[in-house]
């Protein structure tokens, strides 16, 4: 058997690179997960998922580990405060975490309990995320910032949470907002807190690049800024500017496009202090973005830069532009809602035992008995016997022409379906006689590099890619997908991943490699009766707020985890996933009337003796059962 080693998995999956240090292989060959990128504490992984089974929580499991989603906070606070050191900057850094990366209760209580050392603030973009903010500010005096699209009953609620104590910034994105704004001021008499969203001919890079530039959806034109100063100062309330906001996009790949970014917003801030208007905080948005897939390049899935390096350029930058302009130097504020969240949680779920080798023809004695056989098999057994490494070109484009051929005269009648799967069997078994010459050829021949994907088999997994990374079918992101046990063995087939929808967008076929992209996952075959789990890494921004309900496949179980140095973990938290009648629900069905409708109609067949009663009961308890229990695969 081949020698394989941990580090030998860590590279094909390129961990090191995307993990950040929060993410390595323990010596049994499973996937652990360290709190903080410094600790030698760590949770195993495969122990932890067989103990949550034990304790009835079936997978898919979302672990969410809050020490590392508080290490992020931690860590992007701590470079700004190491690049103002550095730089000498006057003034403060403040983070903000934008709601819409992930809604869910627990992690916004978890980022305000974390962030309250930093005094951290909310971002919010609509009514039911401003209700949120309220409820997380109360008795909290979080600081919380208003984007988005804003009516009056938004606006009002603004106003009067401004009048009774809480802080409240509402950030003005079109000109028609503002008008609005001032009426309701002067009609309430109540001054607003205000900020100004810039829109910036600056644009980002990769799949938000038009958040900002010209065309961009929010922002005040410059001439709009003028007009909007004039319209503030006639209604005495110029005075009540306190932010100027601008943002280019997520997931900015290059840290030039940053630079511009930085360099024209800072000269806005300071072109309005030279004309009166009292700023006091530069909002420089989100689009701090994760490497997803360690290349650390401009690719859409990576970034070229780190946080240390984002920091410095923020600081340096505004810095620059203020002593050059000859103006105050500006509280700074980020909205990372992505380099925040991403790394804490882990999606794991078990890859369903596809392994149908027992039971699959096996055409052997073919191989000694091929002068009985139909002249394009004999062909194909030929080639297997002989070929080599000199005749490798050669053997493999006449195994691609001869299996064509096979189909064409299986279409036309002259081989019978035993030829046709004879001639399935070879071409499989020459194309792992290639495989296994290929691997030991250094540089591979070009037009046997991609040969491979013929050899890719589905592996199912039991998730829905819809309802857990979306993304990865709306935008192609790439999300980092690891087995997380047998990692001091090598895998020994290469993979896609498909979920267990009814529908076929629903496979992965784009996977984090050792080279950057690649088209399979290697994954290890499958034991009889053995369970095989995969984790989906990096997903805790968007993913779980984005996920949809397709084939009405719901929320999955989540499981809060802290680290805990006697027992190594502590579970917090358990939120069950959806249960049949809840995903139900959504579509406005009742799972009640639904058992009465089928018993009522039971009922009439056991009264003609179409059924008997324990039919009728037994289904009615399966169908019970089915309502009441998970939305996924269990046994």
């Amino acid at each position: 058997m081949e020698r394989w080693s941990i580090n030998d998995s860590a590279k094909i999956y390129n961990l090191p690179n995307w993990g950040a240090d929060l993410f390595s292989i323990n010596k049994k060959g499973n996937v652990c997960v360290h709190p903080s990128p410094t600790s030698k504490h760590s949770i195993d992984l495969r122990a932890l998922v067989d103990d949550l089974i034990k304790r009835k929580i079936k997978p898919p499991i979302l672990l969410r580990f809050m020490d590392v989603l508080q290490g992020r906070i931690a860590a992007i606070n701590r470079v700004f405060r190491n690049a103002i050191e550095e730089n000498d900057y006057p003034a403060k850094y403040q983070t903000f975490y934008p709601i819409k990366v992930n809604q869910q209760r627990q992690v916004v209580e978890a980022i305000a309990k974390f962030g309250k050392r930093y005094n951290i603030g909310l971002e919010v973009g609509s009514k039911p995320e401003l209700v949120i903010g309220i409820s997380f500010a109360t008795g909290n005096g979080i600081p919380i910032i208003c984007n988005g699209y804003k009516d009056t009953e938004y606006i009002e609620t603004v106003l009067y949470a401004t009048k009774i104590g809480y802080d409240i910034t509402i950030v003005v994105e079109k000109m028609f907002e503002l008008e609005k704004i001032i009426a309701l001021s002067r009609k309430t008499g109540i001054k607003p807190k205000l900020g100004i969203r810039v829109k910036l001919s600056s644009k980002g890079t990769g799949k938000w690049a038009t958040s900002g530039g010209e065309d961009a959806k929010f922002g005040l034109r410059m001439s709009e800024i003028i007009a909007a100063i004039g319209l503030l100062e006639q209604n005495d309330l110029l005075d009540r500017v306190k932010l100027i906001h601008f943002h280019i996009g997520s997931q900015i790949t290059k840290i030039d496009k940053i630079k511009s970014a930085l360099i024209e917003g800072t000269r806005v801030y300071a072109e309005m202090r030279k004309l009166g208007v009292g700023i006091e905080y530069v909002d420089i948005g989100g689009g701090l973005g994760v490497d997803y897939d360690g290349s650390k390049s401009s690719y859409f899935s990576s970034v070229n830069y780190s946080i240390e390096e984002y920091a410095n350029d923020v600081i340096y930058q505004i810095k620059n532009i203020c002593e050059d302009a000859g103006v105050e130097c500006p509280n700074i504020i980020s909205e990372s809602g992505r380099a925040t969240a991403a790394h804490y949680s882990v999606l794991v779920t078990n890859l369903l035992n596809t392994n149908t080798a027992n039971v699959m023809p096996d055409f052997e004695e073919t191989l000694n008995g091929a002068e009985k056989l139909a002249p394009t098999v004999k062909k194909l057994v030929d080639i297997y016997k002989s070929i080599d490494r000199y005749s490798l070109r050669e053997d493999y484009h006449d195994t691609v022409q001869l299996i064509q051929e096979a189909v064409s005269l299986f279409n036309l009648g002259y081989l019978t379906l035993n030829e046709r799967a004879m001639a399935e069997w070879l071409h499989g078994k020459i194309l792992r006689k290639i495989n296994g010459i290929v691997e030991k050829i250094k540089p591979i021949p070009e037009e046997l590099q991609n040969f491979q994907l013929s050899l890719r088999q589905t592996y199912f997994a039991n998730f829905s890619l819809f309802q857990s990374i979306p993304d990865s079918w709306a935008i192609d992101q790439l999300f980092p997908i690891v087995p997380i046990q047998r990692l001091n063995q090598k895998p020994d087939v290469m993979a896609s991943i498909a979920d267990i929808t009814c529908d076929s967008d629903g496979e992965i076929t784009s996977f984090v490699g050792e080279n950057g992209r690649t088209k399979y996952l290697p994954l290890h075959k499958i034991r009889k009766d053995e369970d095989y789990f995969v984790g989906f890494f990096l997903i805790g921004a968007y993913q779980e707020i984005l996920g949809d309900m397709h084939n009405l496949f719901g929320d999955t179980n989540a499981v809060h985890v802290t680290f805990n140095k006697k027992t190594g973990y502590k579970v917090d938290t358990v939120i069950n996933g959806d249960a049949t009648w809840e995903s139900l629900k959504y579509v406005q069905y009742k799972g009640p009337e639904i058992l009465k409708h089928v018993r009522d109609n039971l009922e009439k067949d056991v009264a003609l003796r179409k059924v008997t009663i324990e039919e009728s009961s037994h289904f009615l308890e399966l169908l019970d059962r089915t309502l009441l229990g998970y939305t996924y695969l269990g046994e």
